[in-house]
């Protein structure tokens, strides 16, 4: 066993203790993070930069991910998880080198994230950790609802210097409160092998559970044409329908506003007996409204369309991420999950760089509404694949 629990843990303490602080330093990170988003909407003005922005926050996943895991496995959580919120402030310092400072951040994430989704399935009971992961989406919600729209109020009364210091304040309560928490530690592993072999190991367990692997893969699919539309919903609110800044922030509100009723409903009521059911009506969700958003007229009647749906996009996103996050902690092995956690997260996210590859010169040639059109349809036939192949569709039995 890699963990050595104590069974006196009052699991919900260390839970909530941990989230609550990863909660404050996830908001002054995306309050940072969309900063950045409104200089390049509102100065650049370019689809490819927008783009290429967000790019910068995918590629770590790549490239890095598969070392991460090794890592998570062997080190010390509470090191990783208080380092990397450290180096979250110190990538957002670095404000005259825009896209140095975005990769910097995605860097640490790819260290942060898969730890946190290995510490849960190792502090909360297994009966709990569909609610559980409804909570983290509810509180992810909740940071994505508030930092929008104060970010664009912040942006607009004083300088990014003084934004960026916000983070200072979320990386100290954020480390804080994984340094009082009780965190289970990992234990030596039993042979000294390589990192490569430990990469392979973690994709060999992955392949074992079909199931999820086929799953991850069309995630794959999913995001590589969800996700040039989601990075240009400033560009489409703005050029599109001929809106402000103020109402990109609305529309990021709004989506996120249905994420969270999605992680409320989870985590009081769980995704239901059969959770593949959860997952494939999220994806049909996803891909309809998508579909309609490429089909709206570009005027003021057609944003204010746009931002209502968009608290049906959020709500669906929530069905596609935390059932499936459950599944994934309920199977694998708790000496592998660090590995498996970091190679599945890689491999969901390779979609989305090289989908935003194309994603802006497409959509300064072409027109951003038409990219929508092409991921609701394609996400659309995602869930009709993932409808047809048994061990996807069977992916809650055990």
């Amino acid at each position: 066993m890699p963990f050595e629990l104590n069974q006196n843990t009052n699991w919900r303490l260390n839970f909530y203790l941990i989230f609550s602080g990863q909660f404050m330093s996830g908001l002054t990170t995306m309050i940072v993070q969309y900063a950045f988003m409104w200089y390049i909407t509102d100065v650049l003005k370019s689809a490819t930069a927008l783009s290429l922005s967000t790019l910068m926050m995918f590629l770590p996943w790549i490239f890095l991910a598969p070392v991460a895991g090794v890592v998570i496995d062997r080190w010390s959580k509470k090191a990783i998880i208080i380092s990397m919120t450290i180096g979250q402030f110190a990538g957002g310092a670095l404000l005259t080198l825009l896209l140095v400072a975005m990769l910097t951040r995605a860097i640490t994430q790819v260290f942060q994230q898969p730890t946190l989704n290995t510490i849960v399935p190792a502090i909360v009971p297994e009966a709990q950790l569909t609610k559980a992961n409804g909570q983290i989406q509810t509180l992810q919600s909740l940071t994505a609802i508030i930092a929008p729209g104060l970010s664009a109020v912040l942006f607009g009364i004083m300088p990014m210097q003084w934004i960026i210091l916000l983070d200072v304040i979320g990386a100290v309560f954020g480390s804080l409160t994984v340094l009082l928490a009780y965190v289970p530690q990992t234990l030596p592993q039993a042979e000294d092998v390589s990192f490569f072999h430990n990469m392979r190991l973690g994709v060999r367990e992955l392949m074992q559970h079909r199931g999820i692997f086929q799953y991850s893969v069309l995630s794959l699919i999913t995001i590589m044409f969800i996700m040039p539309g989601a990075s240009l919903y400033p560009l489409m609110t703005t050029q599109h329908f001929g809106g402000t800044i103020g109402q990109a922030g609305i529309v990021e509100t709004v989506w996120s506003v249905g994420s969270l009723l999605g992680g409320l409903f989870i985590s009081i009521w769980g995704a239901g007996k059969n959770r593949f059911v959860a997952i494939f009506s999220s994806l049909v969700v996803m891909g309809a409204t998508f579909s309609i958003f490429g089909l709206l007229p570009s005027n003021q009647r057609g944003f204010w369309i746009f931002a209502g749906l968009n608290i049906f996009a959020g709500f669906g996103l929530a069905f596609m991420n935390s059932p499936f996050m459950a599944i994934v902690q309920e199977r694998i092995k708790p000496e592998m999950m660090g590995r498996v956690m970091s190679v599945l997260m890689a491999l969901t996210n390779i979609g989305a760089p090289i989908g935003l590859m194309f994603a802006g010169p497409l959509a300064d040639q072409f027109g951003i509404a038409q990219l929508f059109i092409l991921a609701g349809v394609a996400t659309l036939i995602t869930a009709g694949v993932a409808l047809l192949l048994p061990a996807v569709r069977q992916i809650d039995k055990k």
